[in-house]
């Protein structure tokens, strides 16, 4: 290509990513002093004084627009310090306008009030309104038509309770129908939200122990449509709430994070070896960056579907291609997680070996050495990756839709083989500096560092080939589109639209019902005997007596607080349970100071919703929101508006309890499932699995070993062993076994961090220990991060397997050694690990991580095994040391020579084995904190 060309690309790059670095914090901040900033200070001002602003005069308007003044400083110096006070505010206001008007339009007015249950369509109200506009509109579709779909199926059974004429039959009928009906609707694919759906089922079941009006369940579905309405038309009028917004913003945040990480991988590298304090600094800066990147591309995915919708809704066309525009990029974001974890570990940890003479003259001389020759390439690589990012956030931004810098492509690659160039000359430069006249324990410190070098270069190269893939694809995709507009687009086949309505109805009726999983039929069957006791108040002469007219409240308190975990459930029990005394205490109030009128209670409803949504807080979110939903309840009745308010609250509150002993006794005794038991007997499973991984991966690099010696051998003798070997099996590495193995640890994992809250939860009964909250979690994390380094090894290895089968590969017929290095490297943590299982066996019997036999002592000393893990990973840094003396004093490396990428990939595995152990290490100090707290026997 020009080298013209080329130059002036790479300057356009650089000054890309100079505009881009510009707009970040690290461009304000002057890092040689404390709090110091290079372009003075950004805090807001605070606020007027109040005597300021006593002291201006004037008319109306410069009044108002002091007050608007101050109200904008007040959120900025709220935002700046961390607050959501502007959210909070608009949200309540929000939900508590959309309360309001639902009890204005369907109370007040004498046509409206006859539909009835406003109360059941103000939860679907507070159930649907969402975070946004997108995220409710999909919601209160499918919402309406469950609705639709379980009033089909109850009212026939309804109908049919009223031609049981004798009192005791129909008490019989009714606890078998309701049996069955949660039975359906509990398993039912075609049903969103089905535990609220036994609420619609319910009340029109009951519906003829009361006063039979046939039309009623029609009129109550109005009811609802008008509510599941009012919960769109919120996100939308008075103020818009959109996911758009909340995804730009976050795509923003996300492309200054990544630029702050990258400059902040440049400033390390610069000043790692000369200015001990820049480093530390910059290192601090990746780990953070690293963190936010990381919770922001969940938030991304957790937005992402609502967005499309909305994108949809406003631009109709072409909205569908930014949402697959979109989505592209938040997959490449989320590909790029990986290797920022590893430049995260590679950064902030010290390797064994490197900890005792990091500060000698020799090492820091090597550091500088290393510099010197990567310095300028690194410095391009960065800035050509900053600039794709920021190319790339330019094609994926739904408010922008750009192209920037379209060529940006080609200078990321000469980049990355610039850059891969350099760092093999400089690693070996520094490796033959130290290397002379020195003993191999004298220069493990040298290779314990170029350990860590390679593995933070392995993940930078890593996301620059990433991003490097998806500029191709998209490049690919934009000349695929260019194309059919050339040619024009081919004419759709005409299709049926009957034929279409068909195959969609097909479809949704063949889902696969929620009767095959363990969970599933344990959910269904615990619901359906709940509500079963619980339609005793409804139908039992004595207990109808007893809770009329509202006997169908405990039914609807099993239904509300029904969750898949006995821990979940036990605190959304007492949240409902706090929230109805709450919202009762407020009811009796408003009874005393105002009369049954319904528009000073709608008013009082809409104050206290306000109130009550903006102290919502994230642990109680259900207390607070059932709080509103009980206000509405109780002001206006479940069952009547013309009810004595002071007689109905502590009725409410009794039936919420006896619901809720119901749940308990179902929950606890019938169908007990513990959370905590789950925890404790999956994190011991899990070490179980990691020593099996490391048996299954010293199988694969023994046969790959084998296969290498073998291809050796037959470039040597002219015979084909080594085809033989591939021949034998379609697995001649036993990969799939390995790739098994690590699948069942990412399935321990994800059921650790689903399980870990209900656990700590969980109410204790005094059988057993509760967790220690702390320990726990800090063992859930580090065993989730083990497991994140062996999907990495699996990749790594799969990959060397590949290169040494391709032909004409640099890996193939070299480097006959390494297999065997990393065998040794698995052998010694896999000999770590079975001893550590082997005393965890033995002090944990029962396969469950918990005080049992008088064994705290002995679980201190089974867990102090973990620490061994630090002496296996010093003594790998050593052998691994060794190894790449050999290859350097045998082999060599000249400056083009392509074999250096290779040892690179080779030093990635033993970084990877470094990593697992380092993390099942501190998993071990974690179970020794857990047994710090057994009980202690006399």
């Amino acid at each position: 290509e020009d080298p013209r060309k080329l130059l002036e690309l790479r300057k356009s790059s650089h000054k890309l990513s100079m505009q881009l670095a510009s707009q970040t914090e690290l461009s304000t901040m002057n890092l040689s002093t404390p709090c110091g900033n290079i372009s003075g200070s950004n805090r807001v001002s605070p606020p007027p004084s109040a005597s300021s602003l006593d002291s201006i005069k004037g008319n109306r308007k410069r009044k108002w627009n002091c007050k608007s003044r101050l109200m904008r400083s007040t959120c900025c110096l709220a935002q700046e310090h961390g607050g959501d006070y502007a959210t909070r505010t608009i949200t309540a206001l929000r939900v508590a306008l959309g309360s309001g008007v639902t009890f204005a339009s369907l109370v007040i007015p004498e046509a409206t009030a006859e539909l009835g249950v406003v109360w059941v369509g103000h939860i679907w109200y507070h159930v649907n309104i969402a975070t946004s506009l997108g995220a409710s509109v999909p919601k209160v579709f499918a919402f309406g038509k469950s609705i639709v779909l379980v009033s089909l199926v109850s009212w026939p059974v309804a109908y049919g309770l009223t031609f049981l004429e004798e009192e005791w039959i129909a008490s019989i009928v009714f606890p078998i129908a309701i049996f069955f009906l949660s039975l359906i609707i509990m398993t039912s694919p075609q049903i969103t939200s089905n535990s609220l759906m036994l609420v619609v089922m319910y009340i029109i079941v009951a519906l003829p122990f009361g006063v039979w009006v046939w039309w009623k369940p029609v009129a109550w579905i109005g009811t609802y449509f008008v509510c599941l309405a009012i919960a769109v038309l919120v996100n939308i009028f008075p103020f818009p709430n959109l996911a758009l917004n909340k995804t730009c913003h976050q795509l923003e945040r996300f492309e200054k994070d990544i630029t702050m990480l990258l400059l902040s991988t440049k400033i390390y590298s610069n000043n790692n070896g000369t200015n001990v304090k820049r480093a530390r600094q910059a290192i601090s800066t990746i780990e953070f960056m690293s963190t936010r990147i990381a919770a922001t591309i969940a938030s991304l995915k957790a937005e992402l579907p609502a967005t499309k919708v909305e994108l949809r809704l406003l631009r109709w066309c072409g909205g569908a291609q930014a949402g697959r525009d979109l989505e592209a990029w938040i997959q490449q974001a989320e590909r790029l997680l990986d290797p920022l974890q590893q430049l995260r570990s590679a950064v902030m940890q010290k390797v064994l070996g490197e900890g005792s003479n990091s500060s000698s003259p020799e090492l820091a001389e090597a550091k500088v050495v290393l510099n010197g020759v990567i310095g300028s390439s690194r410095d391009r690589l960065i800035d050509a990756m900053v600039a794709s990012i920021a190319v790339s956030h330019a094609w994926a931004h739904p408010s922008e839709r750009r192209n920037i810098l379209p060529n940006v492509k080609t200078e990321l690659r000469q980049a990355l083989l610039d850059c891969e160039h350099s760092f093999h000359l400089a690693i070996c430069n520094a490796a033959h500096h130290k290397m002379e006249g020195a003993s191999q324990r004298e220069q493990t410190p040298l290779f314990a560092h170029l350990t860590r070098r390679m593995a933070s270069f392995h993940a930078i190269f890593a996301v620059a080939e990433s991003l490097l893939r998806y500029l191709e694809n998209h490049d690919r995709l934009e000349d695929d589109k260019q194309g059919q507009n050339m040619e024009g687009r081919p004419k759709r086949k005409c299709c049926n639209p009957v034929r279409q309505k068909l195959s969609s109805y097909k479809t949704f009726c063949l889902q696969r019902w929620k009767w095959h999983s363990k969970d599933d039929r344990r959910m269904a069957l615990k619901t359906a005997l709940g509500m079963v006791f619980a339609s005793f108040f409804v139908s039992m002469p004595y207990l109808k007596d007893m809770a009329a007219p509202y006997g169908t409240w405990p039914g609807i308190t099993i239904a509300a607080v029904n969750q898949s975990t006995t821990g979940s459930s036990f605190h959304k029990a007492v949240d409902r349970l706090m929230a109805t005394m709450i919202a009762g205490a407020f009811s009796l109030i408003v009874a005393d100071f105002l009369d049954n009128d319904d528009v000073f209670k709608t008013v009082a409803l809409t104050i206290f919703t306000f109130v009550t949504i903006y102290l919502r807080n994230a642990e109680h979110a259900y207390m607070y929101t059932y709080a509103c939903i009980s206000v509405g309840i109780m002001l206006f009745g479940s069952a009547k508006t013309d009810y004595d308010i002071e007689g109905y609250v502590p009725q409410r509150i009794e039936l919420i309890f006896i619901g809720i002993i119901i749940f308990v006794f179902t929950e606890l005794l019938l169908f007990p499932r513990s959370s905590r038991k789950i925890v404790e007997t999956t994190s011991l499973d899990f070490c179980m699995s990691m020593k099996a991984f490391f048996k299954q991966a010293i199988v694969c690099s023994e046969k790959l070993e084998v296969y290498v010696n073998e291809l050796k051998a037959d470039s040597k003798h002219g015979t084909n062993k080594a085809v033989v070997i591939l021949n034998e099996s379609k697995d001649p590495f036993q990969l799939n076994v390995l790739y098994g193995i690590q699948s069942k640890l990412k399935a321990q994992s994800d059921t650790l961090c689903k399980e870990i809250d209900s656990a700590i939860a969980e109410p204790s009964l005094g059988m057993g220990q509760p967790l220690h909250a702390e320990s726990f979690r800090r063992l859930v994390t580090q065993q989730r991060n083990s497991e994140r380094q062996a999907a990495l090894l699996c990749n790594t290895i799969s990959k060397l397997v590949q290169y040494n089968q391709q032909e004409g590969h640099p890996m193939r017929g070299g480097f006959s050694t390494w297999p065997h290095v990393h065998r040794v490297a698995l052998q010694e943590a896999s000999g770590a690990m079975d001893s550590i299982c082997c005393w965890l066996e033995s002090v944990f019997p029962d396969g469950r991580i918990r005080a049992q036999e008088r064994n705290s002592v002995k679980a201190v000393n089974a867990a102090s095994t973990f620490r061994s893990l630090e002496d296996i990973r010093e003594k790998i840094v050593l052998d691994w040391s060794g190894s790449f003396e050999d290859v350097l004093q045998h082999n060599g490396f000249q400056e083009s020579d392509p074999e250096a990428l290779m040892l690179m990939k080779h030093g990635i595995i033993t970084t990877i084995i470094l990593e697992i152990c380092r993390y099942m290490q501190d998993a071990g100090k974690s179970i020794e904190e857990i047994a710090y707290h057994f009980p202690t026997f006399q």
